[in-house]
């Protein structure tokens, strides 16, 4: 697999990884070096994943674009993705304000 995208919570605990292997995986990575580090979300797609971002006013949402021209928000608390826009072509990137 190849890493398409990385992004960090905006508080800084936790790290969203996007890869082509069809996953994004979120890290929960804590605030101290010595915190216990783990997977606290997966979110298997049906293609792979391209771009990824992290909105600083939704911090318990990620969004993320898919090769196969889906944008989606994976929803952190219900461990759910849903499609907020789909299209034919390849998401390129993806960003927040």
């Amino acid at each position: 697999y190849v890493v398409r995208g990385m992004c960090w919570s905006p508080d800084s605990t936790k790290l969203a990884i996007a890869q082509s292997d069809n996953i994004v995986f979120v890290y929960k990575l804590g605030t101290e070096w010595g915190d216990k580090k783990s997977i606290c979300n997966k979110f298997p797609q049906s293609s792979s994943v391209t771009c990824i971002c992290w909105p600083e006013q939704r911090p318990n949402e990620i969004v993320f674009g898919l090769h196969e021209g889906k944008v989606k928000v994976g929803q952190l608390r219900s461990n759910k993705p849903a499609t907020l826009y789909a299209t034919d072509s390849y998401v390129v990137s993806c960003a927040a304000n």
